[in-house]
């Protein structure tokens, strides 16, 4: 029976990984249990430092809760900050720590920690929480830019009420397991979601039920595991517009073709890779209308086949990138179909576009409590039981083409 100190698991992008937890003493540190959660649900196991200031804002009792791990305070003759962590994570991160860092003052387990991190090239991330007008002083300007030449990343929220606040547990979470798992076999990816329209007037348009959610969990996931993250985004059900993602909006079925090969050959992105995971207009309109038609007019639409975008793209990459180009992965979703035509339908995407392989799936899976596709490549076929397990599924697909 499920405990309240339990957590539903998320995603596995931590999974694995000793993640040394950092807790200065800004009073963002009300925010660790909170965070300490969060890490968990995506699998990291965890040990705290506090320092004495930080005990202050929050109990190390009601830290140990929401970690299920041990905190230290005080020197002890183990040196726990001394082991083999696969991250760290500053949150939140006062200027007196980082100016102890940068400065080389060893009075606390938590800068000895930075610094031995800071030594073995272990990943560090600080989160700077603190009013506008010391965060704006010169001084503070300088730690960071120093802490960030050291290696660190340094996550800053916007402006808020005066203040930079710390930002929220998940956004957190998400940017340290990137910057946790960010190597350089790791893809540059385009991922194309949500639908595509074709206009009937000037003010109506003919499109589709998709929602594009299950492509911006898919970027989402990606990120995490350490991706770079290109967003093509049809017509959506929610706003993509996120700050880890650079993100282009066209609905437009031609538009998206056009804006497609454009990110592809786009020299600063270098994307190698390509999920095409929009659900793009099979038809289009032959010719709009001008206009707005009568609500009264009785309407004889004139639909024409659209080239399927996904055609191209193994071409476009290759001339772009030669040996260095990674997978494409294409979507396929029928209706009322078995398992068997799935396949085929999958398969025959393969042999015509060359993609690497599809993600496979029937409306009712999508709308239901079951399986969430089928996954599909020239010699095999698995199941998957979640949008996790696609993630998963493709990011194992790219490292392997890596």
């Amino acid at each position: 029976m499920p405990r309240d100190v339990d957590v539903v698991l998320k995603g596995h992008s931590l999974e694995g990984r000793k993640v040394l937890l950092g807790i200065s003493g800004g009073i963002a540190a009300v925010e660790t249990v909170r965070l300490a959660r969060e890490l968990r649900r995506h699998g990291a196991e965890i040990h705290v430092i506090m320092t004495r200031a930080a005990t202050e804002v929050i109990s190390p009792l009601a830290v140990r809760w929401a970690t299920q791990a041990n905190v230290d305070v005080e020197w002890d003759g183990d040196m726990a900050q001394l082991d083999g962590y696969d991250g760290l994570l500053v949150a939140p991160a006062t200027r007196n720590t980082l100016a102890k860092h940068v400065n080389g003052v060893m009075d606390s387990p938590l800068v000895m920690a930075m610094s031995a991190a800071t030594g073995n090239g272990t990943p560090v991330m600080v989160v700077p929480s603190m009013h506008n007008d010391l965060f704006d002083d010169a001084v503070t300007q300088d730690l960071l830019k120093e802490v960030a030449v050291r290696g660190a990343k340094v996550l800053v929220s916007p402006s808020e009420e005066g203040r930079r606040k710390q930002p929220d547990p998940v956004s957190i979470v998400a940017e340290f397991a990137h910057h946790l798992n960010r190597t350089l076999n790791h893809r540059n990816v385009l991922v194309l979601l949500g639908g595509t329209e074709s206009s009937i007037d000037d003010v109506r348009v003919v499109t589709n039920r998709s929602s594009g959610h299950t492509g911006f969990a898919i970027c989402d996931g990606l990120h995490r595991l350490g991706h770079r993250v290109t967003i093509l985004a049809g017509r959506t059900s929610f706003d993509v517009d996120d700050s880890r993602f650079k993100v282009i909006y066209s609905p437009d079925a031609a538009s998206m073709k056009c804006w497609a090969k454009d990110l592809i050959e786009n020299d600063d992105l270098g994307i190698d890779t390509v999920i095409s995971a929009a659900a793009i207009s099979d038809h289009v309109m032959k010719e709009s209308f001008s206009g707005k038609l009568s609500s009264d007019d009785v309407l004889d639409l004139q639909l024409v086949p659209f080239p399927k975008i996904i055609d191209g793209m193994v071409s476009w990459l290759g001339k772009k990138r030669g040996s260095d180009a990674g997978p494409v992965v294409g979507f396929k979703l029928l209706t009322g179909d078995d398992d068997e035509a799935l396949v085929e339908a999958a398969r025959s995407q393969i042999e015509r576009s060359g993609v690497s392989a599809v993600v496979a799936n029937d409306l009712s899976w999508v709308q239901g409590d079951g399986r969430r596709a089928l996954w599909v490549t020239k010699d095999e076929v698995s199941e998957l039981a979640d949008v996790e397990s696609i993630v998963v599924a493709i990011d194992g697909l790219l490292l392997a083409q890596g």
